[in-house]
């Protein structure tokens, strides 16, 4: 059993870091900066310490942890104007030691180099693709592909990845029988399979890595990886149960706020540490903008109707958020015959691991003249974009210009969890994902309670280029299934189904089917404070001496693939820079 904390060894002590959320990032850091046995290091985590627990352990725990309050924070947004019916969304958040590592399908895959220059471009000096791969091996230890499943052949370059990292990272080694074919019939629309999409060039169909231990087939999170082998460390203590509630700060905004505590909530009653180098937030990028804002730190003219003094005027905090947007469908009834594994549980796991990333020039005709279209709205003076959001969109259009970019995914979901036609038939679902959506949403607290769940509004489909984009995307992943040897195995398309045929019937179809992948980013965003930046490049919230957020929340800019690979890079750069200030 690992030596967890008990409030009474930590309350009122002083450590030099204290880390508030024990999730992916937070546990990177927890490892990193107490390898210095001279520093001491707390990590307060709200959730449980989930030790080998099998749902967790399990590669398709995922299915059972959904909406699972002992696993995720269970929070929602607020209705949704521009789909139907101003639906509310669920947003998924990892609760517990490992946070969202936990509770996420594996998919471990990294972004395109133009993704991560991109956060350099915008002012944030060392935050570039040389160093993203730099700490991403890091991070990883990625084990010899299995062979081919189905003709479907994991492959990557042995230099674009780690080897020897804490981090088990491999193929799953097992596939559907879906990506094959998919893979073939988007190499009829130019969308060809690559070699490798793991260093830095992802355009093109593969095989997804995922973080999947080789040998045990369990799940490997930041808990197993990062913490549990590390926790008898005499200079590290973790508390879970531990909900961070306000960073107390001393002095103001002239001279600085210092961090000089943590209050946190335990077993119904309020605890404090002690601050003597940093406080680092890692809660997440829906949790950390709100304990800034419930220590006075964010929008006054939010916090200050709240009875929240505030000690800090930054109203960037909580906004520029962005997610990646999915649909269901197309959807298929599979043909009998052709053993296509759509069951999730088996005697070896089914992760999904079939993925395509493309850019708009491939899915659209008329990608020009959408380019355009956002590009006039930018810069028209008269349109309602800070300064700083229009540099940080002049960045976004160069990506979408950039006709070797993704813009839209394809993704293989092999399984359901919602019925998609009658039971006892076989079913795949090859929706497509936004990658960089311009919409731009918010997180902000309404409540100075700290146990009161957060406002989201992901303002989905607010900017029409993003419902533009996924159209395509839908269309394209539509018109692969015309091509054998994909379509011989399709017996029918069962979401939306055939009378769904114009753009407007596939847009209003898209809007009754809307949902997230659950990667929000950028409500602490690392920029530079006058084009809305929350931390600066060394991850400092601005007007604080030693308050640092280290998670998804940083990013300016959405990366274009799924990014549980880029929060581990992120995390140890973070600890290389915290290490390079004090130790």
């Amino acid at each position: 059993m690992p030596l967890l904390s008990n409030p009474e060894d930590v309350i009122g002590r002083r450590f030099d870091f204290i880390i508030a959320g024990g999730g992916t990032a937070g546990l990177v850091l927890a490892n990193r900066l107490s390898e210095n046995p001279d520093v001491s290091v707390i990590v307060l985590e709200a959730g449980n310490a989930h030790v080998d627990d099998p749902i967790i352990l399990s590669p398709t725990g995922w299915v059972p942890q959904l909406f699972n309050s002992e696993y995720e924070w269970g929070l929602q947004s607020t209705p949704q104007p521009h789909s139907l019916d101003q639906r509310l969304f669920e947003f998924r958040s990892g609760k517990g030691l490992g946070g969202s590592s936990s509770i996420n399908c594996l998919v471990y895959l990294k972004p395109h180099r133009a993704d991560i220059d991109a956060f350099e471009k915008l002012g944030n000096p060392g935050w570039n693709w040389e160093n993203y791969q730099k700490y991403s091996k890091k991070a990883e230890s990625v084990h010899a592909p299995v062979p081919p499943v189905r003709q479907f052949r994991p492959t990557y370059n042995h230099d674009d990845v780690g080897h020897d990292g804490p981090l088990p990272v491999s193929f799953c080694p097992i596939a559907s029988g879906v990506e094959y074919p998919l893979q073939k019939g988007l190499s009829e629309l130019g969308i060809e399979t690559i070699s490798t999409g793991f260093g830095g060039e992802t355009a093109g169909t593969y095989k997804a890595l995922a973080s999947l231990h080789p040998v045990k087939m369990t799940r490997t999170d930041s808990a197993n990886a990062y913490l549990f082998p590390v926790i008898d460390r005499p200079n590290l203590q973790v508390l879970t149960g531990a909900l961070v509630t306000k960073v107390v700060t001393s002095g103001d905004e002239a001279t600085g706020l210092t961090a000089d505590a943590v209050e946190f909530e335990h077993g119904g009653k309020f605890y404090q540490v002690l601050c003597a180098k940093d406080v680092i937030l890692s809660a997440g990028a829906i949790k950390s903008p709100q304990i800034l804002e419930l220590s006075g730190i964010g929008d006054r003219s939010i916090l200050e109707p709240l009875g929240i003094e505030t000690k800090l005027d930054l109203p960037t905090i909580g906004t520029n958020t962005q997610d990646h947007f999915t649909c269901t469908g197309p959807a298929y009834e599979l043909r009998d015959g052709n053993d296509i594994i759509t069951e999730i549980e088996g005697p070896l796991p089914l992760v999904m691991s079939g993925y395509a990333f493309f850019p708009l020039h491939k899915a659209a005709a008329n990608a020009q003249e959408l380019i355009d279209k956002i590009s006039a709205k930018i810069n028209d003076e008269a349109s309602p974009y800070s300064a700083g959001l229009r540099e940080v969109y002049h960045v976004q259009l160069e990506l979408l210009k950039d006709e070797d970019v993704p813009d839209v995914e394809i993704m293989v979901v092999p399984f359901s969890v919602i019925p998609m036609g009658p039971a006892g038939r076989a079913y795949v679902n090859v929706p497509p994902v936004l990658s960089r959506p311009f919409s731009r949403g918010t997180v902000h607290i309404n409540s100075a309670d700290p146990l009161a769940p957060p406002v989201i509004d992901p303002h989905i489909f607010e900017e029409d280029i993003d419902m533009e984009i996924i159209t395509a995307g839908f269309k394209v992943s539509r018109a692969a299934a015309q091509f054998s040897p994909y379509k011989d195995i399709i017996a029918r398309e069962v979401k939306p189904g055939p009378d769904v045929v114009t753009d407007d019937q596939i847009k209003e179809h898209i809007k009754s089917h809307v949902g997230t992948v659950w990667h929000m980013v950028g409500s602490c965003s690392m920029l530079p404070r006058d084009k809305g930046g929350v931390v600066d490049a060394k991850l400092k919230v601005y007007g604080t001496n030693n308050i640092r957020v280290v998670d998804l929340s940083i990013l300016p800019i959405l990366v274009s693939t799924h990014p549980q690979a880029t929060v581990y890079a992120v995390a140890e750069q973070a600890g290389d820079i915290i290490k390079a200030d004090h130790m």
